[in-house]
């Protein structure tokens, strides 16, 4: 879950384009310091949050080697710890914990081949689960406890990432992840009780949620041709991926495969103040995923789509859960004021936007779990943007919804898509 880097937008380097997006990427103009290399190292406070975790902050960390030729850099080493704090039903709470270790070579032997690896631990206490499908409503029971709609995950996670130039702007990718879950499921609630006396296809969905570890292979294409993939004024990104699981035995007990396909655009109303960026995303689960799945699509990372902070804004995230999801989002980004601060130049812009979704529980029709008609989930909201170099994009949100209570607000680093 990408949280806001507030500071870090101060002390980070500006970083060239990625060399897998052409084939001239200009060199680093030499100096004495440059050609032989030489160390970034920085340390930042952080902090932000959501709606949806509470309020928190950690630190970020990163060491760069910067050589003369080598664009953006010969390697990067970073790590970020967050953690998030709620009041709930008047006690403190922890809903979110997360750290993570990156380290990241670009050229891999000299050739743009981009290797990155990343293990991460996370801990969610208090992630939502309401039902299965696009109709799921959220009402309790009488005399439900106040966690009725809550459950918990633990997840250290282990990510090999490889990606190569094909031709100017086509890239291919190919990755292998390992996970292993730990669920929190109290009696009470509503997850207990769909375990427990759900339909048959609720209780097949669903699974199990005993301990047990996941791994995926996955292979890719994308598309290329952005002027900036920190903010873009014009151009298309698109990814194509397929992930499979092969699972099936103890203790990888799920066997699934995931298809999703993105299509990302950015038109340039007024160059370069005005921009109209848009995305449609589809995501379709099949096999036996475990249920955590169907709330999230895959984007750079598993992520969680109708609603939260890069699905569909102001709907709380994990409000639906499904294993096919379309959802889109149009945004208007304006660029207000530029100046210079502590030797950064500073782009304060605002924006407008629109997002919308719909999931459907299985990839046959289900429609006592799904209802019937369009049954669109949307929220509208507009919010504060400010870039720092080339590098660094704050975004704070507010969007409503009819899913909201009342409304969802969000901050984070880095545009949304």
């Amino acid at each position: 879950m990408a949280l806001a880097l507030l500071g870090a937008c101060l002390s980070r380097s500006a970083r060239a384009a990625d060399p897998l997006n052409s084939t001239d990427q200009p060199a680093t103009a030499p100096d004495a310091k440059s050609a032989s290399g030489h160390n970034e190292f920085n340390l930042v406070p952080v902090g932000g949050g959501t709606t949806d975790i509470g309020i928190g902050g950690g630190y970020f960390a990163g060491l760069t080697r910067v050589r003369s030729g080598y664009d953006p850099y010969v390697w990067d080493i970073e790590s970020a710890g967050f953690i998030t704090f709620e009041s709930r039903q008047g006690r403190v709470v922890v809903p979110y914990q997360d750290i993570y270790f990156q380290a990241t070579t670009p050229r891999l032997f000299g050739r743009p081949l981009k290797l990155e690896l990343r293990p991460e631990y996370s801990d969610e206490s208090t992630l939502n689960y309401y039902g299965l499908g696009n109709a799921a409503a959220p009402a309790a029971p009488a005399g439900a406890p106040a966690n009725y709609f809550l459950y918990g995950r633990i997840h250290p996670y282990l990510l090999a990432d490889a990606r190569w130039r094909m031709l100017d702007h086509l890239a291919g990718s190919a990755s292998v992840s390992y996970e292993q879950d730990w669920l929190q499921v109290t009696s009470g609630s509503k997850l207990a009780s769909d375990l427990r006396d759900g339909s048959a296809e609720v209780k097949r969905l669903l699974g199990s949620t005993s301990p047990h570890a996941v791994a995926k292979f996955a292979w890719g294409l994308q598309w290329d041709n952005r002027d900036s993939d920190v903010s873009s004024h014009r151009g298309m990104f698109h990814t194509v991926d397929v992930a499979l699981s092969p699972g099936g035995i103890s203790p990888f007990p799920y066997r699934f495969g995931q298809v999703t396909a993105i299509a990302r655009g950015f038109v340039p109303i007024w160059e370069p103040r005005v921009t109209l960026a848009m995305r449609i995303a589809a995501d379709v689960l099949f096999g036996d995923p475990p249920f955590y799945e169907l709330a999230r699509f895959r984007d750079t990372y598993d992520t969680y789509a109708i609603g939260g902070l890069t699905g569909v804004r102001g709907v709380p995230a994990q409000r639906y859960y499904g294993k096919v999801k379309v959802l889109g989002n149009a945004e208007l980004r304006t660029e207000i004021v530029s100046f210079h601060a502590l030797g950064h130049p500073i782009i304060l812009g605002v924006t407008a936007f629109f997002d919308g979704g719909r999931v459907w529980a299985d990839t046959t029709p289900q429609p006592q779990l799904d209802g019937h008609g369009l049954g669109l989930k949307y929220g509208v909201g507009g919010g504060v943007r400010l870039q720092s170099g080339r590098a660094f994009v704050l975004r704070a949100d507010v969007a409503y919804s009819p899913d909201a209570s009342p409304i969802g607000a969000y901050v984070a680093a880095g545009q949304m898509f």
